[in-house]
């Protein structure tokens, strides 16, 4: 079978993600491979420099948001390009990961699941016990064609409650809910924003103190929303260093460290 980890850049503002997310990707899965899809008018220093530093990529042309957006300040305006993994036909098992993500063990087995096998993450905290659907920065996908063109051809029809490709596939696959063998176990895409919650529950423990990690039941951190870990500086991570998500935040940025002291 032949089987790959892809992201997505449509930005440049999400280099750094993708930095920390090969990074820990390889420390952890070390024989996998992740290609990272680039629209086609991202900046040439961009496309340069991950070329330089050896990075498998795959230019996509972009797909145009069909909803009028008044400010963009989550990048929203390109994010149902992310689609076009489901037409990555020369592969028959996809595992993708937003590039706000950071990979804390091996998730290889995520590549035996079903097609869009997914998390309803962040439905374990008690305020959010009524959330059911997906979340599209993890998912598992066998590529088809004809799926894509199906999915293109429905963008301007299907409504999306957020205006982005998540919205979007809630209505394409409104069955996900009730497909209880699609839902992955939470540690595959656990919130950063919730860390402390989820801490909370029974068999979650992350700490990142002094550069040891403990962590447990936590295999993907995503650190969604709009602010993004290389958004905050030192003095801005050190009023919340006591929270399990202050330490989340340490944590990215020491493996950023760690993916960039050669560059």
């Amino acid at each position: 079978m032949k089987k790959v980890f892809v992201t997505y850049l449509g930005s440049a503002n999400f280099l750094p993600g993708i930095l920390v997310l090969r990074h820990t990707l390889k420390i952890h899965n070390p024989s996998a491979g992740l290609i990272v899809l680039v629209v086609r008018n991202i900046p040439a220093d961009i496309l340069s420099f991950l070329r330089d530093h050896a990075f498998p990529i795959k230019i996509i042309d972009e797909i145009e948001n069909p909803y009028l957006l008044e400010s963009d300040e989550r990048g929203f305006k390109c994010m149902f390009t992310k689609l076009r993994v489901f037409e990555l036909t020369e592969y028959d098992k996809i595992v993708y990961l937003d590039a706000d993500m950071l990979v804390c063990e091996n998730i290889e087995s995520l590549f035996d699941k079903p097609h869009m096998s997914a998390v309803n993450a962040g439905a374990l905290i008690p305020e959010n016990s009524n959330w059911e659907k997906l979340n599209a920065g993890l998912m598992v996908v066998e590529p088809d064609k004809e799926l894509f063109k199906k999915m293109a051809s429905l963008i301007d029809v299907l409504p999306s409650e957020a205006k982005e490709d998540q919205g979007f596939l809630h209505s394409y696959y409104p069955l996900w809910p009730s497909q209880h063998e699609l839902h992955l176990e939470h540690k595959f895409n656990i919130p950063a924003p919730y860390i402390d919650q989820y801490c909370n529950l029974p068999g979650f423990k992350f700490s990142f103190t002094d550069q040891n990690l403990s962590i447990e039941n936590i295999a993907v951190i995503h650190y969604w929303g709009a602010i993004k870990p290389w958004n905050y500086d030192d003095e801005d991570i050190n009023q919340i260093v006591e929270t399990k998500y202050g330490q989340s935040l340490q944590l990215w940025w020491h493996y950023f460290y760690e993916a960039t002291e050669n560059f």
